[in-house]
């Protein structure tokens, strides 16, 4: 997959303005707050439907418009053909997303058209961080590669939203049909399910990735595992096993928690309760691992992602690199520039001089305007 070029207009600080690309590494640099981020932020909004900045979409209009639009031209499967993805984004109302011209129903329709592994200096702390940093990881990774994972996860929260409000309205005294209570344990535990069990396949795939990565950046020092953790699962269980007996392990445990979920008015188990457990040389690396050792398994974690949309789609996603080089020694950054030596990246950095090759295009950010060199 490869991203071809991205037309801004009126996004964030930038006006209107198209940056191209190559096929290798593009190098987008320049001072701070002149756009960089940005620009990386508009061609990530295609992979996700949303920012990995901002919390809200009227964040993204330019200061004084009414709306912003950004238009991606990209290639898949080694083909010249140009898929096009287009977003107009309203101070008020919907997203309004058009593929190849043709306007798409939802969000849900676009959403792994257009692969791409982010990286930022927040994804450093996917090991000591909590663990809906590492659930979100798994999220957003799997959301891109099988659609009807988008529609369970949708389907579960939807659920439990409603079951928190129940419990709300519990711990306040009202009165609740009992029947309530089984009707969303039955929506959480089948929904939660087929969370935990496409998860859980992913974290063993995830694992060895893991493993060979950073056996290499630590010259094999080391061996860590990524194991998930669920109420869903039990030991030795498979896939299948999880679909079935793990929306019955699910359902037992949502509804024997019913007492203390409204003494505190949340919901104490189910997937998004989930964490992934990982260990370097059988302990728990969120303790005794040093911060060199975490870096190193966050950035194979997130490496071990590209691998996986590889394995299960045929081709690399775009990586995109938000800063994160400087937050890094020379030997985990030579390293990083290494294993995606033949990928496309899109890098965005305050210095050049990390850079060289002549697969290398420079692209400087200045005040929102983009020039190439």
């Amino acid at each position: 997959m490869i991203c071809k070029e991205i037309t801004y207009n009126n996004f964030r600080n930038i006006e209107n303005e198209t940056l191209k690309l190559s096929p290798g590494v593009n190098v987008i640099h320049g001072e701070n707050a002149q756009g960089k981020s940005n620009m990386l932020e508009g061609i990530y909004f295609f992979a996700r439907g949303r920012s990995f900045r901002a919390s809200k979409d009227k964040e993204l209009i330019r200061f004084g418009e009414s709306e912003a639009h950004l238009s991606l031209g990209f290639t898949r499967d080694e083909s010249e053909r140009i898929s096009t993805l287009t977003a107009t984004i309203p101070n008020q109302g919907k997203k309004i997303i058009t593929r190849n011209g043709a306007k798409l129903s939802s969000l849900k329709e676009m959403i792994g058209s257009f692969r791409a592994v982010l990286f930022c200096p927040a994804h450093l702390t996917l090991v000591d961080g909590g663990p809906s940093l590492r659930r979100s990881f798994l999220d957003i990774a799997l959301s891109q590669l099988y659609p009807a994972y988008l529609d369970s996860l949708a389907q579960y929260n939807r659920a439990l939203g409603q079951r928190t409000a129940l419990l709300r309205d519990a711990a306040a005294g009202k009165k609740i049909d009992a029947y309530m209570w089984e009707i969303y344990a039955d929506q959480l535990a089948k929904a939660g399910a087929r969370i935990a069990a496409r998860r859980w396949e992913y974290v063993g795939g995830l694992s060895d990735s893991v493993s060979e990565f950073f056996c290499e950046m630590t010259d094999g020092k080391e061996a860590p595992t990524l194991t998930y953790k669920s109420d869903a699962i039990e030991a030795d269980m498979t896939y299948d096993d999880i679909i079935t007996e793990g929306e019955k392990l699910l359902f037992g445990s949502i509804t024997a928690s019913l007492e203390k979920d409204i003494k505190y008015a949340m919901n104490s188990h189910g997937v998004h309760r989930d964490d992934i457990a990982i260990k370097i040389n059988q302990k728990d690396a969120r303790l005794y691992a040093s911060q060199g050792q975490r870096r190193s398994l966050a950035l194979s974690m997130k490496l071990a992602e590209g691998e996986l949309s590889k394995k299960a789609t045929g081709e690399f996603p775009v990586f995109l690199l938000d800063d994160v080089l400087s937050e890094l020694d020379r030997n985990r950054r030579s390293y990083i520039l290494g294993c995606l030596r033949h990928r496309q990246i899109i890098v965005t950095s305050c210095e050049d001089d990390h850079f060289k090759g002549d697969n290398v295009k420079f692209i400087t950010a200045s005040g929102g305007r983009i020039i190439e060199q």
